[in-house]
């Protein structure tokens, strides 16, 4: 993520997600190929899905941002078993003056789910898997 400590604001003020602190040890540090700016990652579960927030590596432009149209990830989706859990997260979002389109149904499989952007652009859904 551009920018850890927004996305952990963004993720714990409007989603509720508790984040924790990464310890950075000589062990990541190889593994990064250096010292993460700031020196921490932030972590959180979605179910049993870790979510790990880390800055960009050296060399990343300062006003890169997500975009479907490069390789990588289009988007990310989290299963939930109850209509309300996707209730909850629409309030949440008009709350936080997030633009989604709300409560909206997959035209191929039929199920509901709600959609939006991260301040990464990063889209994201809460989808129910029932």
């Amino acid at each position: 993520v551009q920018d850890p400590d927004r996305a952990r604001d963004f993720y714990e003020n409007t989603l509720g997600l508790p984040f924790m602190e990464l310890p950075v040890d000589e062990a990541y540090v190889a593994e990064w190929r250096g010292q993460p700016p700031g020196g921490k990652l932030l972590a959180t579960q979605i179910g049993s899905t870790f979510l790990i927030l880390a800055p960009p590596l050296e060399g990343t432009p300062d006003d890169d941002r997500f975009s479907e149209r490069r390789i990588g990830v289009d988007h990310l989706a989290f299963g939930v078993d109850d209509p309300v859990v996707l209730e909850e997260v629409v309030s949440a979002l008009e709350a936080a003056s997030v633009p989604t389109a709300g409560i909206e149904v997959d035209p191929v499989l039929g199920k509901s789910y709600v959609a939006f952007r991260d301040p990464d652009n990063v889209q994201w859904e809460f989808y129910l898997a029932t």
